[in-house]
């Protein structure tokens, strides 16, 4: 008697398995309810906030200090510690058209001192700063992630009650391995927004325009001179390709016609 009013652990597993639909359901009403009460404190509080900044900064200088100008950005950067600069993309492109770019990842006191490092050797042409807002989506990852660690703990809570009845074990562990892989996407989708509140984007673009003599551009025509004009005369010889096939043509049918017409004409004096 006293062990038919103990449940078996099956029928526990099965209830659990029961609850499995009701879980997410009532961790969103919950969470719906946490989130009317977040707007109402925010909007009694004003929370500050949360902004994503990218810079870009054009540095002008002689196309001898191209070169010198970049390395000194990478060697700022490099001054930093790993997780106060990044380098995302470099490139620099030799004479007559000398130039360079840079990508940063840096945080916010680090940008002045890369523009400070490159502007010791040009100048500063242009800067220009643009933010975007990720206070939204910030609050909404961290409560899909902590929506997701509520419903994981419920299925571990679940997968310990089932005991041995195998079909609730495969059940539970399915949904929370879903579970567990949605957890990862939503934790590393709030740690990249994260990461570009706390860091900011630096893209820098160093060109020689200003510092460019007067007999510059008239230099590197005469040094193209060759090129151009062995360029200009492949065109001409292959458009003359192309056109000599069709002057043919145009002649054999300007002598068929020819023909024809004296032909025709020739008949009609005969008849008269």
């Amino acid at each position: 008697m006293r062990s038919s009013m103990h449940p078996r652990p099956s029928s526990i597993a099965c209830a659990g398995l029961l609850v499995l639909p009701m879980l997410l359901a009532g961790c969103s009403a919950r969470h719906g309810a946490d989130q009317g009460n977040a707007q109402v404190a925010q909007r009694a509080a004003g929370p500050a906030r949360q902004l994503a900044y990218e810079h870009e900064v054009d540095i002008d200088t002689a196309p001898e200090r191209v070169a010198t100008t970049q390395a000194a950005g990478l060697r700022a950067c490099r001054d930093a510690t790993a997780a106060a600069c990044t380098l995302l993309a470099s490139s620099i492109e030799g004479e007559p058209n000398a130039a360079a770019t840079l990508k940063f990842r840096a945080r916010p006191d680090v940008i002045p001192k890369l523009v400070a490092a490159m502007g010791q050797h040009a100048e500063l042409a242009r800067q220009a700063t643009r933010a975007e807002d990720l206070s939204a989506p910030i609050v909404d990852a961290a409560r899909q992630v902590a929506m997701l660690d509520d419903y994981r703990t419920r299925l571990e809570a679940l997968r310990t009650r089932a005991g041995n009845d195998i079909e609730a074990l495969i059940k539970v562990n399915h949904e929370l391995a879903e579970v567990q892989a949605n957890y990862e996407a939503a934790a590393g989708k709030r740690a990249l927004l994260a990461q570009r509140v706390e860091t900011e984007i630096l893209d820098v673009s160093i060109r020689s325009e200003r510092h460019r003599s007067f007999w510059t551009p008239i230099g590197r025509a005469l040094r193209e001179f060759g090129g151009h004009l062995a360029e200009g005369i492949s065109t001409a010889i292959t458009g003359l390709a192309y056109l000599i096939p069709w002057l043919l043509l145009m002649s054999v049918l300007g002598w068929g016609g020819r023909r024809l017409w004296r032909r025709r004409r020739g008949g009609k004096i005969s008849a008269g």
